[in-house]
């Protein structure tokens, strides 16, 4: 009975490692399958995946105009993007459709033909574009100023140009169209949105900060839409915010938005001179004025766009007697966090030229480059910035 006992003790003692060992190998291999898994997980989850850059071009503005966006990836369905591509051109439709001078249709053609002296209904989109403006007129003391219109259109830069003008009529016309231009002249109210003329002959021209609010418009747009990463670009002015190729986690892998600030040379239309600068541009716009692009000839003296409403005059404008200047202001770049100041800021800075513009730069602190064509054969661009305008490459 003792050996039965001992026997089965015996055994008992045989069996139960086998049976330990079975537990723990099962133990082990479920260990290592979950390992494996946290494993899988942990290498995906940290795998950069770079997402894919959208991009939509058009017209808007008697310009063009190029929109990027990097929230996409492979597996997004196209058809979200192509609800975004007509959301932006409805929203770009809406504001040439308000603010150009070039459809007889819009609120500002209608404003500029019209001699009432009372209030002017207008677009909410309208009215803040005019109250900026007129913010920007102030602190500039006048060197921006959308009612230099008549002007423009004088010097044959306008949508009603004209033609077959001596020098001297100019002059003597400029002379006469001056008293009848000034931003004191024009008011806005927000709320219901209307703007008014003191004198009936009062007109206004919104091509030196209607690109920008057009830019800053498409932005919210994508914004409103869940989009982090893109690029706004209208007419030359550009508004950024995240990056331009990114992964998952934000981490090493991302890449700023770049952009180029041309070198101020005339070329023909379709020619390219060159970059000045290029700046990683995040979160910022950026805007520049230039000379190269729109000017004219008179008396082979060749005339810029841009009107110095404080004189009525081009800004290359010289008096009798007043030497040539060696060099000539090519372009302005400004850099701001919403493009309408930035667009505004840079034609400001233009007619206000570098040294009381630097001035006003740097009370106000805003980034800003100014570039010089000279004659020097081993300078041929001169920089002149403010303190807070970037290094770049």
């Amino acid at each position: 009975m003792s050996n039965k006992t001992s026997n089965k003790t015996s055994i008992d003692h045989e069996d139960q490692p086998q049976a330990n060992n079975s537990f723990w190998d099962i133990i082990r291999y479920v260990s290592i399958i979950v390992l494996l898994a946290v494993g899988i997980w942990y290498y995906y989850s940290q795998k950069p995946l770079v997402l894919t850059a959208q991009e939509t071009r058009g017209m808007t503005m008697g310009t063009d105009y190029s929109v990027k966006v990097a929230d996409f990836v492979k597996e997004t369905d196209h058809r979200v993007w192509e609800n975004i591509e007509v959301k932006i051109q409805q929203r770009l439709d809406g504001i040439d459709r308000a603010m150009s001078t070039y459809r007889a249709d819009s609120e500002v053609s209608r404003f500029n033909n019209s001699d009432s002296t009372d209030w002017f209904n207008v677009s909410k989109d309208t009215a803040e574009v005019i109250h900026t403006a007129l913010e920007i007129s102030r602190l500039t003391e006048g060197a921006f100023d959308i009612t230099v219109s008549p002007l423009v259109d004088l010097w044959g830069f306008g949508a009603n140009q004209q033609a077959d003008l001596t020098f001297k009529d100019l002059e003597e016309k400029t002379i006469r169209i001056k008293p009848k231009i000034g931003y004191d002249k024009l008011e806005v109210r927000l709320q219901p949105p209307a703007i008014k003329k003191s004198i009936p002959e009062l007109r206004i021209d919104l091509s030196a900060i209607a690109k920008g609010y057009a830019v800053d418009c498409v932005a919210i747009l994508l914004e409103e839409n869940g989009f982090a990463n893109f690029m706004v670009e209208v007419g030359g002015e550009v508004r950024c915010r995240g990056y331009k190729g990114i992964s998952s986690n934000y981490k090493a892998t991302s890449h700023n938005w770049i952009i180029g600030i041309e070198k101020p040379f005339i070329v023909s239309p379709d020619g390219f001179s060159g970059l000045q600068r290029k700046l990683p541009i995040n979160d910022l716009a950026l805007a520049t004025s230039g000379d190269y692009q729109s000017y004219r000839e008179i008396n082979g003296v060749r005339y810029s766009h841009f009107i110095d409403p404080r004189t009525g005059f081009p800004t290359e404008y010289l008096a009798a007697g007043e030497p040539k200047p060696v060099e000539r202001l090519g372009s302005v770049s400004v850099i701001t966090e919403r493009c309408i100041h930035a667009d505004a800021w840079a034609t400001a800075f233009f007619v206000l030229g570098e040294h009381k513009g630097l001035e006003l730069a740097e009370k106000h602190g805003i980034a800003v480059l100014f570039l010089f064509r000279t004659e020097q054969k081993d300078q041929p661009v001169r920089e002149a910035a403010s303190t807070t305008f970037p290094k770049g490459e």
